[in-house]
C-alpha cells in the first residue's frame, strides 16, 4: 500500500478550469488507499459536478453551510476530521482570500478551522499568477505554513505559454507520496522478504509441503514497503496477493529454487527477513513419470534428504 493508504484527505476544489480534472485525482488517491472527503465552492461546481465526485470518493461532497435538508455542515469537525487538506485546483480569488481570512463560504472556513497539514496547488492564467498581488497571497500562505504545490509552465486555457498551469493528477499524487517520504525510517534501504511454502515434487502430479499461506511475509513486505523501503518479495506458491504494486515479487516453487533466488539477491540486500516456510526435507528421488498405482506396493516409501534450508534461514 502506498505511503498514503489510511490517510484521510479533505479535497477543496475552487472554482478553476483545472477543477475539471479532479475527479481523476480522487481515484487516483483512491487508488492509493486513502481516504476521500471533497469540500467545493459554488463556482467550482461550473467545472466538474458534485455527482462525479461523490460517486468517485464514495463520500457526500459539501458546498455549503447547510445541505438541502437544513442539516448543518459543520466546518470545524472537517478540518479536525483530515489527516491532510489539498485545496486545488487554488484560484487567485481563493489563494487572496486564505491569505488573509475572507471567510465567505464552507471551504475557506474549513480551511480556517483545519489542524493537519495544508497543500495549496495554484492555477490560473499566466499574467494573474504572474501579478503581485497573487505571489503575495502564495508568499503569506507558505508563512502560515502551508506548502506549496508549484504549477507547471504549459499551455494554458487563454492560449498563452508560461507558469500557471495545474500539474496532472499523477504528479499531485507523487508531490504527496514524496513530502510524506522524506523522513521514513527505511527510506532507501533494500529489505529482502520470504514467504509461503515451498513444494518438494515426487513425481509430475505429487509433492510434499506444509500449510504455510505466504500472510506473514506479504504483510510484512507491504509494511517494509510503507516505511519507505525498496522491497523484494521470494514468495513460494501461495493465494496471498499484494496490495502494493512497486514491490518485486518473485515466485518460486521449490527449496532449491528459494535458495537460489535468496543467494542471487542477499548481498545486495540492507535488511533480511527469512519468512518462508521452507521444507526441511525432499524426495532423494523425482520420478520424470507419475507413480502407477500398479506399481506401488501397499506400503509405500519415500525416501527423503536433508534439503539446505538452515544455509539461507534463520
Amino acid at each position: 500500500m502506498s505511503i498514503l493508504g489510511g490517510k484521510k484527505i479533505l479535497l477543496g476544489i475552487t472554482g478553476g478550469i483545472a477543477a475539471y480534472k479532479m475527479p481523476i485525482l480522487v481515484r487516483l488517491l483512491k487508488k492509493a488507499g486513502a481516504v476521500i472527503k471533497v469540500v467545493l465552492t459554488e463556482s467550482a461546481k461550473e467545472f466538474v459536478t458534485p455527482l462525479s465526485l461523490s460517486t468517485v470518493s464514495e463520500n457526500p461532497v459539501l458546498s455549503k453551510f447547510k445541505d438541502d435538508d437544513e442539516n448543518w455542515n459543520n466546518h470545524v469537525e472537517l478540518g479536525l476530521w483530515c489527516d491532510l487538506m489539498l485545496i486545488c485546483p487554488a484560484t487567485a480569488n481563493s489563494l487572496y482570500k486564505m491569505a488573509n481570512g475572507n471567510c465567505d463560504n464552507l471551504l475557506i472556513a474549513t480551511y480556517l478551522s483545519c489542524k493537519s497539514k495544508i497543500f495549496f496547488a495554484p492555477a490560473m492564467d499566466l499574467d494573474m499568477y504572474k501579478h503581485e498581488s497573487t505571489k503575495q497571497s502564495i508568499k503569506k500562505l507558505i508563512s502560515f505554513g502551508n506548502i506549496l504545490i508549484p504549477p507547471d509552465s504549459g499551455e494554458l486555457a487563454s492560449g498563452l505559454v508560461g507558469e500557471g498551469r495545474l500539474p496532472e493528477p499523477t504528479s499531485i499524487v507523487d508531490f504527496l507520496t514524496a513530502h510524506y517520504s522524506k523522513n521514513l525510517p527505511l527510506k532507501n534501504k533494500k529489505v529482502l522478504i520470504t514467504a509461503g511454502p515451498t513444494l518438494e515434487p515426487i513425481d509430475p502430479v505429487r509433492f510434499i509441503s506444509n500449510h504455510s499461506s505466504g500472510k506473514m511475509g506479504y504483510r510484512l513486505a507491504e509494511e517494509a514497503k510503507r516505511l519507505g523501503a525498496s522491497v523484494c518479495l521470494i514468495s513460494g506458491p501461495s493465494n496471498e496477493t499484494l496490495n502494493e504494486n512497486s514491490i518485486d515479487l518473485v515466485s518460486v516453487r521449490t527449496s532449491d529454487e528459494m535458495e537460489k533466488a535468496v543467494m542471487s539477491r542477499y548481498q545486495n540486500s540492507d535488511i533480511i527477513i527469512m519468512a518462508a516456510a521452507i521444507s526441511d526435507y525432499t524426495p532423494k528421488s523425482y520420478s520424470d513419470k507419475k507413480i502407477k498405482k500398479e506399481s506401488r506396493s501397499n506400503d509405500f516409501t519415500i525416501d527423503l534428504k536433508k534439503t539446505n534450508v538452515n544455509r539461507f534461514c534463520a
